[in-house]
């Protein structure tokens, strides 16, 4: 099967650059290539030099800061990119003017997919022209549904995929250490709710409980995060420990090398459009980290309470109490850990770059096949 990707206007291919939508679609791919598909990616060209030869790479852009000027940009990109692109069997879109303008260019393809990677705003009615609709989570696909009564029969849940290979654990289980450890791995902006945690752990330490926090992640404002005022309202917080801050880490090995040294992966975000998936916490339960989540639709595709992670309610005025009894569950009894650990390391396997392309393939054939 010939299938096109086209990604957004302001992000590269790996290893040029790790937005969470190249990341995504170079990974499943790269799996269809090798299953035997003719798969070409169309997408903005890195600064540096590329071999990517079977790729179509061209003049992309930088963010602006404003959404009028990004807008128009993604049309100019995706222009570009439909007018440019060899003829394909599926069509698969990830930026924002590609599924109406697409219809320009009917005669390049034969179906056409629009990855829902973020909660709709109202536009997907005008995406007539997609056979699919492929939302990430649940929680997306309801609003989708919610929104546009009219598209649910071309809506449908494909799950982000983590690497397997790499967020594994090959002993199936991990136990509590001797001087357990609470990670966090994400941007550090306020709307991930860090100072829930932060206050969680000094409730733990104020009553006798030792544990360690370690937040890896961009904090500067410019990378994504609420810069240093953030960070020093955040130290403000600790009482009787010390943060242990990481830079964030680009390469998915050294990712899963740095977040195997705690125990409990804690992921408190108060974004509740903000989340489509978490796959943050999806790739620590591979690596046998017992998650524990705010109460987001988001994470219930993957997450199931006192089954393979804890969730609480970040809503309540009394969040981070909730999350401090939460920790102290999981720290003051190591059976508990160690089956819920064994189910979130079982649960994430499902999720493989495999499965995933698999998936997308199924959907490609059955829309290709009614025509």
């Amino acid at each position: 099967m010939k299938v096109n990707i086209i990604t957004g206007p302001f992000g590269c291919l790996p290893p040029y650059a790790i937005g969470a939508v190249e990341k995504l679609w170079y990974s499943i791919g790269t799996d269809m290539r090798n299953k035997g598909h003719q798969v070409i990616f169309i997408s903005k060209k890195p600064l540096k030099e590329s071999s990517m030869d079977d790729n179509l790479l061209l003049h992309g852009y930088e963010r602006t800061g404003s959404w009028v000027k990004d807008f128009v940009l993604d049309f100019v990109f995706s222009i570009k990119a439909l007018s440019k692109m060899p003829k394909c069997d599926m069509l698969v879109l990830n930026s924002i003017w590609s599924p109406i303008l697409c219809l320009l260019f009917k005669w390049k393809y034969r179906r056409a997919l629009y990855n829902v990677a973020r909660f709709p705003k109202k536009q997907m009615g005008a995406y007539f022209a997609m056979s699919s609709l492929a939302c990430v989570s649940t929680a997306v696909y309801n609003a989708l549904i919610e929104q546009s009564p009219s598209m649910k029969s071309r809506a449908c849940v494909i799950p982000n995929p983590i690497d397997t290979h790499i967020f594994c654990n090959e002993h199936m289980v991990k136990t509590l250490s001797d001087s357990p450890e609470v990670v966090y791995s994400g941007r550090v902006h306020k709307e991930k709710g860090l100072d829930i945690l932060v206050k969680a752990v000094t409730r733990l330490h104020e009553v006798g409980v030792s544990v360690g926090l370690r937040i890896i992640g961009a904090t500067k404002i410019e990378d994504g995060g609420s810069g240093e005022d953030y960070v020093d309202y955040l130290e403000s917080l600790v009482r009787g420990y010390r943060i242990t801050w990481v830079e964030p880490i680009f390469s998915p090995s050294l990712l899963a090398k740095e977040i195997r040294k705690g125990d409990i992966f804690c992921y408190p975000s108060i974004a509740g459009l903000g989340e489509t998936f978490g796959v943050a916490p999806l790739e620590a339960m591979g690596l046998g980290l017992v998650p524990i989540v705010s109460n987001l639709d988001c994470f219930k595709d993957f997450i199931v309470d006192n089954e393979n992670g804890l969730v609480f309610d970040h809503t309540d005025v009394r969040c981070d109490e909730l999350l401090a009894n939460c920790l102290m569950r999981l720290l003051s009894d190591e059976k508990m850990y160690s089956e819920m650990s064994a189910k979130a390391i079982k649960k994430s396997a499902g999720f493989s770059v495999s499965r995933v392309s698999d998936m997308y393939m199924s959907i490609f054939k059955k829309v290709l096949g009614g025509e």
